[in-house]
């Protein structure tokens, strides 16, 4: 059997309409289009599909397993319809972002969480890494979107402002310094320090002011990731470097003391770099335009299809 997609359609609306005139005014068609189309259903499936009632026309036995059927490759067909209109317009696709672990912790979770609030089909491959190998991946065409911070050769890229954080000095409770209201870094250098992972954003700043100051760290460790740093100055190895944002956690468990570190380098920006971006994919520069936006971190309104607002989601 050879189904037509049409005479399908209106077999449906005949069946919930229990009517030809009817169905064929809802389907905006000659109801004797519609009748010959139901009469070439029944020949195809050697049944006859309606009874005649004073209700109007009921289906038989043929016609509800018929019906089961119809609808479901009327949803799928509507579906697919559907994905294929997103493709085309770009609101479907996935987007690979490499980035520093300092926005995967602070920022990026709130703004790709309301960004995937409304562009429900796109997916997000995220990989963490250092500024360096950030830019490297965007360069090289392994990444779409690098979120990094530093001033790197990023030749052939795009940049853009994302956003900032600001620096603190965590270091146990009882330290000769918890108690100051600002630290400076060379008065931090004279303790042990819990280092930051090399070729990192904030490695490349503190190397700068040791070598500005003319210090000599003492640095017992060095450790990828905040929560590390926050875990080994706990265990008193050692006095560290975090955002303001991973310090609280640990300060509230009372732990650990933050002081903020009085450095014009101790506010960070980070940045967003892309290949050009009027050659990248809609999904891409949808994105882009997104983290880009001052607003990009505030609640959205979620909107169903229908146009009716379903809620507010936060990141």
């Amino acid at each position: 059997m050879r189904f037509d997609l049409l005479s399908l359609k209106l077999f449906v609306a005949v069946c919930e309409s229990k009517s030809i005139s009817r169905a064929a005014a809802r389907e905006h068609i000659a109801a004797s289009a519609v009748s010959k189309r139901i009469s070439d259903l029944e020949e195809l499936v050697k049944a006859p599909l309606f009874h005649r009632t004073t209700k109007g026309l009921e289906p038989t036995a043929s016609a509800q397993a018929l019906l089961r059927h119809a609808r479901v490759v009327m949803r799928d067909l509507q579906q697919m319809e559907s994905e294929l209109a997103e493709h085309a317009t770009g609101l479907c696709g996935r987007v690979r972002i490499h980035a520093s672990v300092s926005t995967i912790l602070q920022h990026l979770p709130r703004d790709l969480a309301n960004f995937l609030a409304i562009h429900t089909a796109i997916r997000i491959d995220l990989e963490e890494g250092t500024s360096q190998q950030v830019v490297r991946s965007v360069a090289e065409n392994a990444a779409d979107i690098g979120i990094f911070g530093g001033y790197l050769p990023a030749t052939g890229l795009q940049i853009l402002p994302y956003r900032s954080d600001k620096l603190v000095a965590i270091m146990p409770v009882g330290h000769p310094l918890a108690e100051r209201k600002k630290v400076k870094f060379a008065e931090l250098a004279e303790f042990d320090l819990v280092g930051p992972q090399k070729g990192s954003f904030l490695d490349s700043l503190v190397m700068k002011a040791v070598g500005e100051l003319n210090l000599t760290l003492k640095m017992r460790i060095r450790v990828n990731g905040f929560e590390t740093v926050c875990s080994m100055v706990e265990a008193s190895l050692g006095v560290g470097l975090v955002p303001e944002r991973c310090a609280k956690r640990y300060v509230a468990a009372g732990h650990v003391t933050a002081v903020p570190l009085d450095e014009e380098w101790a506010t960070r920006n980070w940045k967003i770099c892309v290949r050009d971006p009027a050659s990248q994919p809609p999904p891409v520069r949808m994105l882009v335009e997104h983290l880009s936006s001052k607003d990009a971190d505030r609640p959205v309104r979620v909107v169903n299809f229908a146009g009716a607002a379903t809620g507010s989601r936060r990141g």
